[in-house]
């Protein structure tokens, strides 16, 4: 039963509510500069996984291979349509901002360390890592419930389903993810965590969605990297 992964969906559904509930008490100071303070957050929690890294060139690669496959096949840019028709049927308030809700679903749905701890929990039982997920998704999206509204609490149904995934792939690939492998992918996703910061902090707006690609790849590289003796 994947208790952690459920906290997590739950997490992000209540604290969107909350925070569309506690909009009147959160300042416009507050929503703005806030968002900066879980910026800064996410870059360092990404710089502390990158160093973590059996073969940065490997990371490297994966980044931009993936980076490329993911432009090439337009990912972010069909999730947008995705959820614009979707969010139609919705009302927003006021001053609600695309970019900043990709963001957000990005950070909430695809971050490294939440699939790597979805994936550790379908494998061995441990739960400490998406739990500190949860927690940290939580409070990040009453903040963003206050400013997006009620499409933060939306973002736990694409989230359900790509933990749902990564709990069964987990159970099917961790055993037989060498300690190279998986230092590798926590790298990757330290990568775009951090990428995810600088896009929080409106610092430079990464195409976050487009490098996911990356993930996938990073796994397959390791061994092939490790066969060519490099």
């Amino acid at each position: 039963m994947p208790i952690g992964a459920i906290c997590a969906v739950c997490g992000v559904c209540l604290g969107g509510l909350l925070g569309v509930a506690l909009r009147r008490y959160i300042s416009r100071e507050i929503s703005e500069k806030l968002p900066m303070c879980f910026g800064i957050t996410s870059i360092s929690s990404g710089i502390l996984s990158v160093i973590r890294a059996a073969q940065m060139p490997v990371v490297t690669l994966a980044i931009v291979l993936g980076g490329w496959l993911g432009l090439a096949l337009h990912l972010e840019r069909r999730l947008r349509g995705g959820f614009e028709r979707v969010l139609r049927r919705i009302p927003l308030p006021g001053g609600f901002e695309m970019e900043e809700f990709i963001t957000v679903a990005s950070i909430f749905c695809f971050s490294g360390f939440g699939l790597y701890g979805v994936m550790v929990e379908s494998f061995s039982g441990d739960s400490t890592q998406i739990l500190t997920k949860a927690f940290l998704d939580f409070f990040t999206a009453i903040l963003f419930g206050s400013t997006l509204g009620v499409s933060v609490s939306l973002i736990a149904l694409p989230q359900a389903a790509v933990f749902a995934a990564f709990f069964l792939l987990g159970r099917a690939v961790m055993p037989a993810m060498s300690e190279d492998m998986v230092q590798n992918f926590i790298a990757c996703g330290g990568v775009m965590t951090v990428a995810a910061g600088l896009r929080m902090a409106k610092i430079r707006m990464y195409p976050l969605v487009d490098m996911l690609p990356a993930l996938a790849l990073v796994v397959p590289l390791t061994p092939l990297w490790a066969a060519l003796g490099m």
